[in-house]
């Protein structure tokens, strides 16, 4: 029976592990582990996994597979203890929300007999634990997909495919774009949001303002409720991303605010127009008119996970797309 081990078995751990049971694997053990017990025994009520190991190298040994679900700084050192342990040919990847210092780490620590291709699925909530954790949590959410300098596209295939069996969208990326992209779709939401409370909260007033938040301020402000740990380690890993998006950020604030600062007063005109461009551009997202589909691959290209690992392994008409990213024909299609 093949093994998948997967490392960390909070939310999103735990979510990869039921939406993978979901899929009706077969002849595949799902195995997990949390350095927290009180996330191991999560995991383990959640009956997402087949096995949770109290410790790490029992979980690992043998695995075809090694997912880590952790917070990102917790992956360097998560390397440099498994790399000698890990079985030769094994595929290990993460599911971090930022790339750049995880693919570096994955080519220091870990021995060339196993590949890694890093991943980040586009979902997630607010509320973190295993008790929060949803089979559903990928579906139809875009998958990264970001394979290493000296990665096999046997092992790029098998990634996508797995993507694929939790509902996902593969979405093939370069490192540096995913860092840059991801900096402006997920981690300036959330920096934007803690501000927003900041600001707010530190007024002498909240105890006032706090009484007249009603829809708007709570769906701004969602995402500061989440996890300190995970945002810590995303804005220490890609701060450089993050900060050009905030002084984008800043600057279209400051353009707003000078339509209200005119010496006639606002501009009327001016105002209008950008709550205008702004409402369009969201109708047009919300309504799937802005795609990338040369990153993606479809469904019809990708073998069933449920088919079993030998399936999952081949993934042939996979490459030949990941063939046609990488030279770059299906970029500027639409």
């Amino acid at each position: 029976m093949a093994k998948l081990a997967i490392i960390g078995t909070g939310l999103i751990g735990t979510s990869l592990a039921l939406a993978l049971k979901k899929a009706n694997l077969k002849d595949v053990e799902l195995v997990g582990t949390d350095s927290d017990g009180s996330a191991r025994r999560g995991a383990e009520k959640s009956k997402a996994f087949h096995k949770i190991e109290n410790r790490l190298m029992p979980a690992v040994r043998d695995a075809e597979i090694v997912v880590l679900a952790t917070p990102v700084m917790a992956m360097k050192e998560l390397m440099e203890v498994l790399g000698p342990e890990l079985p030769e040919g094994c595929l290990v990847t993460d599911v971090g929300s930022s790339k750049r210092l995880v693919l570096d780490w994955a080519e220091q620590y870990l021995p060339k007999t196993v590949n890694f291709v890093g991943g980040h699925p586009m979902a997630g909530k607010e509320t973190a634990g295993p008790e929060n954790a949803d089979a559903d949590l990928f579906r139809g959410k875009a998958y990264c997909v970001v394979p290493g300098p000296n990665v096999g596209q046997k092992a790029v295939s098998e990634i996508t495919t797995l993507a694929e069996a939790v509902g996902a969208r593969p979405f093939f990326i370069g490192v540096d774009e995913h860092d840059s992209f991801v900096a402006a779709a997920s981690h300036l939401p959330f920096m934007l949001s803690t501000a927003l409370v900041g600001c707010v909260s530190k007024s002498a007033n909240w105890e006032d303002i706090a009484q007249l938040t009603a829809g708007g301020f709570t769906d701004v402000s969602r995402l500061a409720s989440g996890d300190p740990i995970m945002h810590r380690d995303i804005c220490v890993t890609n701060p450089e991303p993050i900060v050009a998006w905030i002084d984008a950020f800043i600057r279209e604030l400051y353009e707003m605010r000078n339509t209200l600062t005119n010496e006639d007063g606002p501009d009327v005109e001016a105002v209008h127009e950008i709550f205008e461009e702004a409402s369009t551009a969201r109708a047009k997202l919300m309504a799937g008119l802005v795609n990338s589909r040369a990153r993606e691959a479809s469904a019809s290209e990708i073998p069933s996970f449920s088919e079993g690992m030998g399936e999952m392994f081949a993934g042939r008409k996979v490459m030949e797309r990941m063939k046609e990213f990488t030279r770059g024909k299906g970029r500027n299609r639409d």
